[in-house]
């Protein structure tokens, strides 16, 4: 028998947790946290320790399908490949090179993707080219690049442990990233308040300093009302803000008719709710 642990990274969120593969004669067989991790600190949530179960999964795909007759047959890779270029070959022949799209995925590598990137627009001459994070990223990314310059966070995740107050919105932390979520909770412990605006019920919510609950879709306002707040009162990092920022001036003029009470018609906050939140985080 010969085995072997296998250093990789965990891919089912963005976290980047670490740990060692188990493997038996070729085969996986479990998995064993990282204890030099700085990310996940020698732990793994319940997506991390079943990371490997889908490799010998008996449901798993090891070989192509062929659709015929509007059944699945099993096919070789050579049939398929061959099947996959001369439809791509028939369409763009027919409509054009954008007339197809190629989807990539999270489970990729970076690697991956790009060498599914140089497929489409090198091989096939499309660049219409998306990824299936896009749907839950693409406001994020934009947002992030438009103000700090980057598509990413500004924090590293250690630094959530030492935080004062933690806005967190649109996310059920300790289910979808409970490493990250562990570490609030790490921050809680040592005095941090947790401010949660979300319309769903979330373990995070039960627990956190303040759990508000807008309505759907109506985030713009509640963060325009907080930014009107804290302005309002004085509460913002003026030398901060001259010496970092640009356009301070158009974001006052744009946020003027955001007033707590305005924002609770809008979003169903109370407006001393809203208040509270905003004094909480500045």
């Amino acid at each position: 028998m010969h085995a072997e642990h296998v250093l990789t990274t965990c891919p089912y969120c963005g976290t980047g947790c670490r740990f060692y593969l188990q493997v038996v004669d070729g085969r996986l067989v479990g998995v064993v946290p990282c204890k030099t991790d700085e990310i996940s600190q020698g732990r793994l949530c319940i997506k991390g320790y079943n990371a490997h179960a889908f490799v010998q999964h008996p449901d798993r795909l090891t070989h192509p399908m062929v659709r015929e007759d509007g059944q699945l047959r099993k096919a070789s890779w050579d049939e398929a490949l061959d099947k996959v270029v001369s439809e791509i070959k028939r369409i763009t022949a027919e409509h054009g090179p954008d007339s197809v799209i190629v989807l990539a995925s999270a489970k990729c590598t970076n690697e991956e993707n790009y060498l599914f990137q140089k497929l489409a627009r090198a091989a096939i001459g499309t660049n219409n080219v998306d990824h299936c994070a896009r749907l839950c990223h693409a406001s994020t990314v934009a947002g992030l690049l438009m103000s700090f310059g980057s598509g990413a966070m500004t924090n590293t995740i250690p630094e959530f442990e030492h935080a004062d107050c933690v806005l967190v919105t649109g996310s059920n932390t300790l289910e979808a990233h409970p490493l990250i979520g562990a570490r609030i909770l790490r921050a809680q412990d040592k005095g941090a308040k947790i401010v949660v605006v979300d319309p769903r019920d979330t373990p995070l919510s039960r627990i956190a300093y303040s759990s508000i609950r807008q309505k759907p879709g109506t985030d713009i306002a509640w963060i325009n009302g907080m930014i009107k707040i804290i302005i309002d009162e004085g509460l913002h990092d003026e030398e901060f803000i001259k010496d970092h920022t640009s356009g301070f001036e158009d974001l006052k003029r744009i946020i003027q008719p955001y007033t707590p009470e305005r924002v609770e018609e809008i979003t169903s906050i109370h407006k001393e709710r809203l208040i509270d939140a905003a004094r909480t985080y500045a």
